[in-house]
C-alpha cells in the first residue's frame, strides 16, 4: 500500500509536503509543476551574482564579463565587501572619471523597488546603513545603446525544464523578445529612476509613458529598423549578433545553476523565467536580472500576441509531454510519474518559438557558452583573482569576438572587434 503526500507549502525558498490522510493502494496521481523551488539562485539579485561568479571563476573567466562588477554587502558599510567595493569605486575614478553605481535590495525584490543610483561613495555608505539587509552595488552602465537618446533594455523568455528522476536539466530560449524603453532623454547628469531604469512600474509614473511607443515597448523587428535607419554604417544585426549573444549568457547563467534549482527532485518540474539583458554603446550584452514569475500583462498589440503565443508553446512543450492531449497519439499517458511515456522533447519543441540552449547530460553540459568573456591570468602564488580589478570591459566597451559565443558580428559582415583578455588598470 502506498503513502501519499500532499503538498502544503510550495513558494520561493521552501517546498513543503506531509503524508495524506488518508493512505490508498492506488498509483499516485503524477503532477506538474510550474516552478523551481530553488529558483532563488539566479532570481534574487544576490544568488544570481554568487551563481554567475562562482561559475565563471571556476572556468579562469571575469565573471563581470557576463554581468556587471558587482559586490554584495550584507552588514552596511562596516561590510568587508563594502571596503573592496570602495576600492573597486576608487580604482575606476581615478582611470576612467565614472562614478555611477546602482544600489538594489539582495533578496527577491522586483519592479525596479528600492533601486537607487548614486555617484559618490558616501551615498552609498549612507543606503547600505539605511536597513538590515542584503544589498547589491553594482557598477552603473554609462555608455548603454540608446534608441533615439534613450535607454532600453531587452526582456526575454527562457524555458527550463527536468526530466523526471533526478534527470537532465535543459533551457530553452525564445526567439522572440522585445526592448522596454524609457520616456525620458539619457543623461549621467540626472538621477532620475525614469531617466535609467526601464521598469514599467517605474516609467507608468511618468508623464511621457506610451508617447514614443506604445506601452514602452519595441519588437526586435522595430529595434532592427531603428537601427537599418539611424545606424546603418554600424550594419547591426539583431538576428546575427544580438540573439546570440542571450543565447549564450542564458545558456551560462542555467548551467552555473542547473544543479541547484531542483533541490527536492520533484518530478515534471518546468518554469519560464524572465531575462533582463542591456546593451553597450559597442553592440555587447550584458545579463542584468534574472525575473521568476515575469510580467505577462498584455499591454500593446505586439505583447498581446507574443505572450500567449510563448506560453501555449510553453506548455506544449512542458504540460503535453506529461498528458497528452486526447487524440494525438503522441504517447501513452503515464500515471505514475516515472515520465516513461512521455513524448520526445524534440517532438515536442518542433515548429515553436522555443530553442534548446543547453542540456545538463549533452556532450558540452560544463563548456562555457560566453567565449567572449576574459579569460583570468593565473595568479603565481594561486592565489584567488582581485575582484575589485575585474569588470573593465564595461566601461570601455569593446564588441565581443568568436562566434561560438555569439559574436558580434554586424549586417552583411562578419567582421568583429576582438576583446582584449587583460586591460591594463591605469590607476
Amino acid at each position: 500500500e502506498q503513502q501519499g503526500l500532499r503538498v502544503v507549502l510550495n513558494d520561493e525558498k521552501r517546498l513543503q509536503m506531509k503524508p495524506a490522510q488518508n493512505p490508498c493502494s492506488q498509483p499516485v496521481i503524477m503532477r506538474a509543476h510550474n516552478h523551481f523551488s530553488g529558483g532563488s539562485v539566479i532570481t534574487s539579485k544576490a544568488g544570481l551574482v554568487k551563481t554567475i561568479v562562482d561559475f565563471y571563476l571556476r572556468h579562469g573567466r571575469d565573471p563581470f564579463g557576463a554581468v556587471p562588477l558587482t559586490f554584495v554587502v550584507t552588514e552596511g558599510s562596516s561590510d568587508p565587501q563594502f571596503a573592496e567595493w570602495r576600492r573597486a569605486y576608487d580604482l575606476i575614478e581615478q582611470s576612467t572619471n565614472q562614478s555611477m553605481w546602482l544600489v538594489k535590495p539582495g533578496d527577491l525584490s522586483n519592479r525596479g523597488n528600492g533601486i537607487r543610483i548614486y555617484d559618490s561613495s558616501e551615498g552609498v555608505a549612507e543606503r547600505v546603513d539605511s536597513k538590515s539587509r542584503a544589498w547589491v552595488l553594482q557598477k552603473y552602465m554609462e555608455a548603454p545603446l540608446l534608441v533615439h537618446k534613450r535607454k532600453f533594455d531587452i526582456r526575454a523568455y527562457c524555458l527550463v525544464t527536468q526530466e523526471p528522476n533526478g534527470g537532465g536539466i535543459r533551457a530553452f530560449f525564445y526567439r522572440e523578445a522585445y526592448l522596454r524603453t524609457t520616456s525620458v532623454e539619457y543623461s549621467i547628469k540626472s538621477k532620475d529612476l525614469l531617466v535609467h531604469l526601464n521598469n514599467d512600474a517605474v516609467q507608468k509614473t511618468g508623464d511621457d509613458y506610451g508617447k514614443f511607443e506604445s506601452a514602452n515597448k519595441l519588437s526586435l523587428a522595430d529595434f532592427q529598423r531603428y537601427l537599418d535607419e539611424h545606424l546603418p554604417k554600424k550594419r547591426y544585426s539583431v538576428q546575427e549578433a544580438l540573439i546570440p549573444q542571450m543565447k549564450s549568457l542564458v545558456a551560462d547563467t542555467i548551467r552555473a545553476a542547473g544543479a541547484k534549482l531542483n533541490p527536492k527532485e520533484v518530478n515534471n518540474c518546468f518554469e519560464v523565467f524572465g531575462f533582463d539583458f542591456m546593451v553597450d554603446a559597442s553592440f555587447r550584452v550584458w545579463l542584468i536580472e534574472v525575473n521568476s514569475n515575469p510580467c505577462l500583462e498584455l499591454c500593446n498589440s505586439y505583447l498581446s500576441y507574443l505572450i500567449p503565443k510563448m506560453l501555449d508553446e510553453a506548455l506544449q512543450v512542458t504540460l503535453d509531454r506529461v498528458f497528452p492531449p486526447q487524440g494525438t497519439g503522441s504517447a501513452t499517458k503515464d500515471r505514475t510519474g516515472s515520465g516513461a511515456a512521455r513524448t520526445d522533447i524534440s517532438s515536442a519543441v518542433a515548429g515553436t518559438g522555443w530553442e534548446p540552449v543547453f542540456c545538463s547530460s549533452g556532450p558540452n553540459a560544463d563548456i562555457v557558452s560566453c567565449a567572449w568573456v576574459p579569460e583570468l591570468l593565473v595568479q603565481d602564488d594561486g592565489s584567488s583573482p582581485d575582484l575589485a580589478s575585474l569588470g573593465r570591459d564595461l566601461l570601455m566597451p569593446v564588441a565581443p569576438s568568436g562566434s561560438t559565443g555569439g559574436g558580434a558580428k554586424t549586417r552583411r559582415s562578419s567582421t568583429s572587434k576582438k576583446v582584449a583578455s587583460e586591460k591594463k588598470d591605469r590607476s
